[in-house]
Protein backbone atom coordinates (compact mmCIF):
# COMPACT_ATOMS: atom_id res chain seq x y z
CA UNK A 1 0.00 0.00 0.00
CA UNK A 2 2.90 2.46 0.89
CA UNK A 3 4.38 1.24 -2.24
CA UNK A 4 1.70 2.35 -4.27
CA UNK A 5 0.86 5.55 -2.67
CA UNK A 6 4.78 6.40 -3.52
CA UNK A 7 4.26 5.33 -6.98
CA UNK A 8 1.23 7.30 -7.37
CA UNK A 9 3.06 10.18 -6.35
CA UNK A 10 5.26 9.88 -9.27
CA UNK A 11 2.93 8.70 -12.21
CA UNK A 12 0.25 10.51 -11.50
CA UNK A 13 -0.48 13.99 -12.13
CA UNK A 14 -0.59 15.43 -8.14
CA UNK A 15 -0.06 18.54 -9.41
CA UNK A 16 -3.41 18.72 -10.89
CA UNK A 17 -5.15 16.70 -8.20
CA UNK A 18 -3.52 18.78 -5.46
CA UNK A 19 -4.73 22.03 -7.21
CA UNK A 20 -7.73 21.38 -7.77
CA UNK A 21 -8.62 20.03 -4.82
CA UNK A 22 -7.23 23.09 -2.73
CA UNK A 23 -9.83 25.41 -4.96
CA UNK A 24 -12.43 22.96 -4.40
CA UNK A 25 -12.33 23.54 -0.54
CA UNK A 26 -10.71 26.64 -0.38
CA UNK A 27 -13.76 28.03 -2.42
CA UNK A 28 -16.23 28.28 0.45
CA UNK A 29 -14.71 30.16 2.35
CA UNK A 30 -15.28 33.07 -0.02
CA UNK A 31 -18.73 33.53 1.10
CA UNK A 32 -19.14 31.80 4.19
CA UNK A 33 -18.10 33.25 7.51
CA UNK A 34 -18.59 30.44 9.56
CA UNK A 35 -16.50 28.08 7.67
CA UNK A 36 -13.72 30.90 7.98
CA UNK A 37 -13.90 31.34 11.68
CA UNK A 38 -13.80 27.54 12.18
CA UNK A 39 -10.64 26.92 10.03
CA UNK A 40 -8.28 29.90 11.82
CA UNK A 41 -10.08 28.44 15.17
CA UNK A 42 -8.77 24.97 14.08
CA UNK A 43 -5.33 26.30 12.93
CA UNK A 44 -4.90 28.11 16.07
CA UNK A 45 -2.12 26.53 17.94
CA UNK A 46 -4.03 26.61 21.21
CA UNK A 47 -6.49 24.35 19.18
CA UNK A 48 -4.32 21.37 19.62
CA UNK A 49 -4.87 20.88 23.00
CA UNK A 50 -8.49 20.80 22.78
CA UNK A 51 -8.08 18.12 20.00
CA UNK A 52 -5.85 16.13 22.11
CA UNK A 53 -8.90 16.72 24.94
CA UNK A 54 -11.30 15.10 22.63
CA UNK A 55 -8.55 11.97 21.09
CA UNK A 56 -8.47 11.32 25.40
CA UNK A 57 -12.17 11.35 25.24
CA UNK A 58 -11.89 8.55 22.51
CA UNK A 59 -9.23 6.69 24.27
CA UNK A 60 -11.76 6.85 28.12
CA UNK A 61 -14.67 5.64 25.96
CA UNK A 62 -12.46 2.28 24.72
CA UNK A 63 -11.41 1.72 28.10
CA UNK A 64 -14.62 2.16 29.63
CA UNK A 65 -16.42 -0.17 27.13
CA UNK A 66 -14.42 -2.97 27.88
CA UNK A 67 -15.29 -5.44 30.73
CA UNK A 68 -13.24 -4.45 33.96
CA UNK A 69 -10.54 -7.08 33.55
CA UNK A 70 -9.60 -5.78 30.30
CA UNK A 71 -8.85 -2.14 31.01
CA UNK A 72 -5.07 -2.18 31.77
CA UNK A 73 -4.48 -4.17 28.97
CA UNK A 74 -6.49 -1.38 26.75
CA UNK A 75 -4.31 1.53 28.68
CA UNK A 76 -1.38 -0.24 27.73
CA UNK A 77 -2.73 -0.50 24.55
CA UNK A 78 -3.21 3.27 24.10
CA UNK A 79 0.22 4.21 25.60
CA UNK A 80 1.92 1.78 23.20
CA UNK A 81 0.08 4.24 20.64
CA UNK A 82 0.65 7.69 21.92
CA UNK A 83 4.58 6.36 22.00
CA UNK A 84 4.38 5.21 18.23
CA UNK A 85 2.93 8.35 17.18
CA UNK A 86 5.60 9.93 18.88
CA UNK A 87 8.32 8.08 17.77
CA UNK A 88 6.78 8.74 13.63
CA UNK A 89 6.86 12.43 14.39
CA UNK A 90 9.96 12.69 15.35
CA UNK A 91 12.38 9.81 14.22
CA UNK A 92 10.70 9.82 10.18
CA UNK A 93 8.88 13.10 9.78
CA UNK A 94 11.49 15.93 11.52
CA UNK A 95 14.73 13.34 11.42
CA UNK A 96 14.54 11.62 8.44
CA UNK A 97 12.53 13.70 6.10
CA UNK A 98 13.33 17.51 7.41
CA UNK A 99 17.06 17.13 9.09
CA UNK A 100 18.73 14.42 7.12
CA UNK A 101 17.06 14.22 3.74
CA UNK A 102 16.08 18.28 3.91
CA UNK A 103 12.66 18.06 2.39
CA UNK A 104 10.93 21.16 1.88
CA UNK A 105 8.05 21.62 0.00
CA UNK A 106 5.92 25.59 -0.22
CA UNK A 107 2.29 24.85 0.62
CA UNK A 108 -0.40 25.72 -1.61
CA UNK A 109 -0.97 29.60 -0.15
CA UNK A 110 2.67 30.37 -1.32
CA UNK A 111 2.19 29.22 -4.87
CA UNK A 112 -0.99 29.32 -6.21
CA UNK A 113 -2.63 32.69 -6.87
CA UNK A 114 -5.21 33.67 -6.18
CA UNK A 115 -6.78 32.08 -3.47
CA UNK A 116 -9.01 32.70 -0.41
CA UNK A 117 -6.84 34.17 2.27
CA UNK A 118 -8.63 34.14 5.59
CA UNK A 119 -5.44 35.99 6.68
CA UNK A 120 -6.63 39.04 5.44
CA UNK A 121 -9.92 38.93 6.91
CA UNK A 122 -9.64 37.44 10.48
CA UNK A 123 -6.99 39.85 12.32
CA UNK A 124 -8.35 38.91 15.84
CA UNK A 125 -6.41 36.05 16.23
CA UNK A 126 -3.13 34.39 14.35
CA UNK A 127 -3.48 30.76 12.78
CA UNK A 128 -1.54 28.97 10.32
CA UNK A 129 -1.98 29.20 6.91
CA UNK A 130 1.68 29.41 4.96
CA UNK A 131 4.09 27.02 5.02
CA UNK A 132 7.37 26.54 3.68
CA UNK A 133 7.59 22.45 4.61
CA UNK A 134 4.68 21.53 3.99
CA UNK A 135 5.70 17.71 3.26
CA UNK A 136 5.20 15.68 5.71
CA UNK A 137 2.86 17.35 7.78
CA UNK A 138 2.98 16.72 11.49
CA UNK A 139 -0.11 17.77 12.17
CA UNK A 140 -1.90 15.03 9.35
CA UNK A 141 0.95 12.89 10.93
CA UNK A 142 -0.41 12.54 13.83
CA UNK A 143 -4.09 12.75 12.75
CA UNK A 144 -3.66 9.33 10.87
CA UNK A 145 -1.31 7.84 12.89
CA UNK A 146 -4.17 8.70 15.95
CA UNK A 147 -7.19 7.45 13.98
CA UNK A 148 -6.02 4.03 12.11
CA UNK A 149 -4.00 2.77 15.14
CA UNK A 150 -6.88 3.69 17.44
CA UNK A 151 -9.48 1.51 14.94
CA UNK A 152 -7.30 -0.95 14.71
CA UNK A 153 -7.23 -1.81 18.33
CA UNK A 154 -10.71 -0.67 19.21
CA UNK A 155 -12.97 -1.58 16.10
CA UNK A 156 -16.74 -0.76 15.58
CA UNK A 157 -18.45 2.68 15.60
CA UNK A 158 -16.11 4.28 18.03
CA UNK A 159 -13.24 3.09 15.29
CA UNK A 160 -15.31 4.51 12.57
CA UNK A 161 -15.63 7.81 14.87
CA UNK A 162 -11.98 7.88 15.18
CA UNK A 163 -11.48 7.41 11.45
CA UNK A 164 -13.94 10.42 10.44
CA UNK A 165 -12.36 12.32 13.44
CA UNK A 166 -8.93 12.03 11.80
CA UNK A 167 -10.06 13.01 8.98
CA UNK A 168 -11.59 16.30 9.42
CA UNK A 169 -8.56 17.41 11.24
CA UNK A 170 -6.39 17.50 7.90
CA UNK A 171 -9.21 19.29 6.83
CA UNK A 172 -8.87 22.90 8.23
CA UNK A 173 -5.24 23.26 6.88
CA UNK A 174 -6.14 21.51 3.77
CA UNK A 175 -8.59 24.48 3.06
CA UNK A 176 -6.80 27.35 4.16
CA UNK A 177 -3.65 26.44 1.61
CA UNK A 178 -1.24 24.97 4.70
CA UNK A 179 -0.86 21.88 2.84
CA UNK A 180 -1.42 20.31 -0.26
CA UNK A 181 -3.80 17.63 -0.75
CA UNK A 182 -0.40 14.79 -1.49
CA UNK A 183 1.00 16.06 1.77
CA UNK A 184 -1.36 14.23 3.18
CA UNK A 185 -2.07 11.18 1.17
CA UNK A 186 0.85 9.94 0.16
CA UNK A 187 3.23 11.90 2.64
CA UNK A 188 1.85 11.41 5.61
CA UNK A 189 -0.15 8.31 4.25
CA UNK A 190 2.65 6.84 3.44
CA UNK A 191 4.43 7.51 6.79
CA UNK A 192 1.39 6.15 8.40
CA UNK A 193 0.86 3.07 6.73
CA UNK A 194 4.90 2.13 6.99
CA UNK A 195 4.62 2.63 10.91
CA UNK A 196 1.15 0.89 11.69
CA UNK A 197 2.58 -1.44 9.48
CA UNK A 198 5.68 -2.60 11.48
CA UNK A 199 3.88 -2.09 14.43
CA UNK A 200 0.85 -3.82 14.65
CA UNK A 201 1.95 -6.66 12.14
CA UNK A 202 4.66 -8.07 13.98
CA UNK A 203 4.96 -8.67 17.41
CA UNK A 204 6.25 -5.47 18.30
CA UNK A 205 3.14 -3.90 19.56
CA UNK A 206 1.98 -7.54 21.63
CA UNK A 207 5.44 -7.04 23.06
CA UNK A 208 5.64 -3.92 23.80
CA UNK A 209 2.03 -3.49 25.18
CA UNK A 210 2.89 -6.53 27.61
CA UNK A 211 6.35 -4.86 29.11
CA UNK A 212 3.85 -1.49 29.76
CA UNK A 213 1.00 -3.90 31.05
CA UNK A 214 3.14 -5.29 33.68
CA UNK A 215 4.91 -2.24 34.07
CA UNK A 216 1.69 -0.48 34.84
CA UNK A 217 0.83 -3.18 37.81
CA UNK A 218 4.59 -2.67 39.30
CA UNK A 219 4.27 1.33 39.66
CA UNK A 220 0.23 1.53 39.65
CA UNK A 221 -0.76 -1.46 42.07
CA UNK A 222 -3.62 0.30 43.91
CA UNK A 223 -5.89 1.68 40.75
CA UNK A 224 -4.35 -1.18 38.73
CA UNK A 225 -6.26 -3.38 41.03
CA UNK A 226 -9.57 -1.10 41.08
CA UNK A 227 -9.22 -1.52 37.08
CA UNK A 228 -9.17 -5.27 37.57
Amino acid sequence: MALALCLSFLLLSWEKIDSSFFRLVNEPLRSNSFLRNLCALSNHSLADWFEDLCILGFYLAAIFKVQKGDRLRRCAQFIFCILLTAMTIVLINRLFFRDFLHLRRASPSLVIEPFVDISHSISWIEFKVHSSKSLPGDHATTALMFAISYAYVVRGRLALCALIYGAFLCLPRLAVGAHWLSDIVVGSGCIVILSISWAFFTPVANRMTGWIERGLKKIWPTKAQVLE
